[in-house]
């Protein structure tokens, strides 16, 4: 299983590059990736990036957006790490969500090996940026996708066989899968 941080947005609402950011002591980026090392599940961890971020993150595999889908979103982030690594699982963090438990990436990664198929995660709202993606096909459905011009990733998991986890039945706090978006959030 591939662990991909997708740390390429333009962080306009934040104000700073987002994945930079010192939280607690650490780049946010960091957070996200201890989170992955901790949950054993990650046979390799790599950061999905822009080309203006890329020599931020020397310790981890960086994979650059392709220029045709600069700007597309989390979308031509995880395309870009399907395509380089065609056929494995892919466990997607998005850098602004520090604080999701390695607990409940063991349990993502537990369940998307019972049914191997895409599973996202859903509190009160969905987070399909916390989710395993896996499809034998996964590149390419991501390609037409991105040619559509349809960057909306729920309209995506629409073309996927996925299923949902919901942090309740974990006894979660919806307060771990936080998206930090402006700085008022953290």
């Amino acid at each position: 299983m591939i662990g991909v941080i997708l740390a390429g947005g333009n962080s306009t609402r934040f104000g700073e590059d987002k994945s930079l950011y010192n939280l607690d002591g650490a780049a946010m980026y960091k957070h996200v990736a201890s989170n992955l090392i901790n949950s054993g599940v990650c046979d390799k961890i790599v950061i999905s990036t822009n080309e203006r971020l890329k020599s931020e993150f020397s310790e981890y595999e960086t994979i650059i957006d392709e220029d045709r889908y600069r700007d597309h979103g989390p979308l031509s982030g995880i395309y870009s790490v399907a395509k380089r690594y065609v056929g494995h699982p892919l466990l997607v963090v998005s850098t602004d969500t520090p604080y999701v438990p390695s607990v409940w990436l063991q349990i993502l990664s537990d369940i998307y090996k019972k049914n191997g198929k895409t599973v996202v995660t859903k509190g009160k709202q969905l987070h399909p940026l916390v989710g395993i993606y896996h499809d034998p096909n996964l590149a390419m459905i991501l390609e037409d996708q991105l040619n559509s011009k349809q960057l909306s990733i729920r309209q995506f998991l629409n073309k996927l066989d996925y299923m949902i986890l919901d942090i309740e039945a974990e006894q979660l706090s919806e307060s771990d899968f936080k998206n930090i978006n402006h700085k008022s959030d953290i």
